[in-house]
């Protein structure tokens, strides 16, 4: 059974692999508590035996924020980020905002998917490790 619910400080190392595994600038231990700390910000885990996946964001009166959505591999395509954003638009909210590069196509077509629309662009809003930085795409669902 799949099972949905906000992340524990003894999940902490379970995120950070999964974020090691995922992603070219990962979340640090510091930075998840620093996280942690701030009173808006959210973490649920995905799990079935285990955690395989996570969405974080910031939920402030009527708004969310998706910080980052993480799926291990070997779960991706199965609809389980999908059912972390399905979880979160239940949710007394009537925004979902997120950033996404321009150049992460499969990313913008799983938001894309999802119901979410584009509204602006960032313009250098991540930095890349070469001399030039990637715009972002905004996008928005209203609930």
């Amino acid at each position: 059974m799949i099972n949905i619910k906000p992340l524990k400080k003894s999940d902490y190392n379970k995120i950070l692999v999964i974020e090691q595994n995922l992603f070219k600038n990962p979340m640090t231990h510091i930075e998840l508590n620093n996280f942690f700390s701030q009173s808006a910000f959210r973490i649920w885990k995905i799990e079935k035996d285990r955690v395989f996946g996570y969405i974080s964001f910031y939920h402030v009166i009527d708004e969310i924020e998706i910080i980052r959505i993480g799926i291990i591999k070997s779960f991706q395509r199965s609809s389980y980020g999908s059912l972390l954003i399905d979880e979160i638009k239940k949710l007394d909210v009537k925004k979902i905002f997120l950033e996404v590069s321009v150049q992460n196509k499969k990313a913008i077509n799983f938001y894309l998917k999802n119901g979410f629309q584009k509204i602006g662009i960032r313009k250098g809003y991540y930095a890349n490790n070469k001399s030039y930085r990637i715009d972002a795409l905004r996008l928005c669902v209203k609930l």
